[in-house]
């Protein structure tokens, strides 16, 4: 029997252990506690594997983000609570509706201030018509009521040269339907003689000297005034009473 030197199995255990890493040591503690155990062996508690991070949340926290854990847990989120990103887009749609909304409001009133000017526009053309044609028109009854004066001075003079004193009174005839048309038409006379002078309604002439008037009595009517309804439309003219011896 060969005889080995303590030296050499020394060098030989020592290159073991510098060769295998601290692994294998732990390997041969676990077969020699095998070995002595009859073959029940605990892993050691660096083998067992770590609990996930979602196991190992507590659940008595609050949930934070709710589609978060939904994600994570592959549940899809309740259909009462939409999206946040539908909110945007349902706003986004009503601010639309108003907008289309107000522009048909916006349209229509145009439209009817269109519509008022036009009509304004067609008033005032009208009214401007009517104005015109009153004005040239508006003596128009005075002319028809005058026509038949003329037609009785014409037939006057048609009689002059068969009975020149048949003219008197074919004058006097058309003069009293003279007076009757404006009459009618709201004219009437100033009476003026034996009235006190008026301003108003005579303008003076002339001064007569007379004893049988006060001064300042109308004597003589040159011109006759005549009124229309109660206003003045030509001043009478008319001579003035004045004592003899007044200076004119």
């Amino acid at each position: 029997m060969v005889e080995i030197p303590i030296n050499i199995i020394d060098r030989h255990s020592a290159g073991k252990e510098d060769i295998c890493p601290k692994n294998c040591s732990k390997e041969a503690e676990l077969k020699e506690e095998k070995l002595e155990n009859g073959g029940d062996v605990k892993p050691p508690a660096s083998a067992v594997e770590p609990e996930s991070p979602v196991a190992a949340a507590p659940a008595d926290k609050e949930n934070k983000n709710p589609e978060a854990t939904a994600a994570v847990s592959g549940e899809q989120p309740a259909a009462g609570n939409p999206a946040p990103e539908s909110e945007p887009e349902s706003e986004i749609e009503e601010l639309k509706k108003e907008i289309s909304k107000l522009q048909k409001e916006n349209r229509e009133m145009q439209e009817q201030v269109l519509r008022v000017r036009a009509e304004a526009d067609n008033f005032r053309k009208r009214m401007q018509k009517e104005k015109d044609d009153f004005a040239r028109f508006a003596r128009e009854g005075f002319i028809r009521d005058l026509l038949p004066v003329k037609d009785n001075l014409e037939r006057a003079l048609a009689h002059a040269e068969e009975d020149p004193g048949s003219i008197v009174d074919g004058v006097r005839l058309t003069l009293e339907q003279f007076d009757a048309i404006l009459k009618n038409m709201g004219v009437e006379p100033i009476e003026s003689l034996g009235k006190p002078f008026d301003p108003s309604l005579h303008e003076a002439m002339a001064q007569v000297e007379s004893d049988e008037c006060k001064p300042n009595t109308v004597v003589n009517e040159l011109q006759k005034g005549y009124t229309l309804h109660g206003r003045l439309l030509r001043p009478a003219m008319v001579a003035v009473a004045k004592a003899k011896n007044q200076e004119n």
